[in-house]
C-alpha cells in the first residue's frame, strides 16, 4: 500500500525522495529496491514512463 501511494505521488510530480519520505521510508535505497521488485522498474524509470510526452508547439 505504501508503494502504491508513493507511485501516485511520483506521478503527481513529486521527486522520488519526497514520495519515499512521505510514505514513511527512511532509506531511499530500500524504497527503490522494494519499488523495483513490485513494479519491475526503478522509481525514476517508472516516473518517466508515467509522464505523458510533451506536446509539440
Amino acid at each position: 500500500m505504501r508503494l502504491n501511494n508513493a507511485a501516485m505521488k511520483i506521478a503527481e510530480g513529486k521527486t522520488v525522495s519526497e514520495a519515499a519520505g512521505d510514505v514513511g521510508y527512511q532509506s531511499s535505497s530500500q524504497f527503490s529496491r522494494e519499488f523495483k521488485r513490485m513494479y519491475g522498474q526503478s522509481p525514476r524509470q517508472w516516473r518517466h514512463a508515467a509522464q505523458p510526452p510533451p506536446r509539440p508547439q
